[in-house]
């Protein structure tokens, strides 16, 4: 069995125009809160230290004390760049502090 509906009184192309609108107002609410996703950018331990200006002794240091996280890729140790940049806004608001 089919379900109708039957509207009384309405125009078919203001039915349209109507449901358009409230379409295009529901993409415009979406298209403000959405944000993509930024891809992961990996960087090695010398990149590392570069950006925070320090050695690979203190790297190892900071690692030890869970300053950072390092991941193994293989046999080779690699930062999430949004965790580096992290740490510099951590220790900039403290020295502010």
């Amino acid at each position: 069995m089919k379900n109708v509906t039957q509207l009384y009184n309405v125009d078919p192309e203001d039915f349209k125009n109507e449901i358009l609108f409230g379409v295009e107002k529901q993409l415009e609410k979406f298209a403000k809160n959405f944000k993509p996703k930024e891809p992961e950018i990996w960087i090695g331990r010398k990149e590392a230290s570069e950006i925070l200006g320090v050695t690979f002794p203190t790297l190892l240091d900071w690692n030890k004390k869970g300053i950072l996280t390092p991941y193994k890729v293989g046999n080779r140790v690699r930062y999430k760049r949004s965790e580096i940049e992290q740490v510099i806004l951590n220790s900039n608001k403290n020295a502010s502090e």
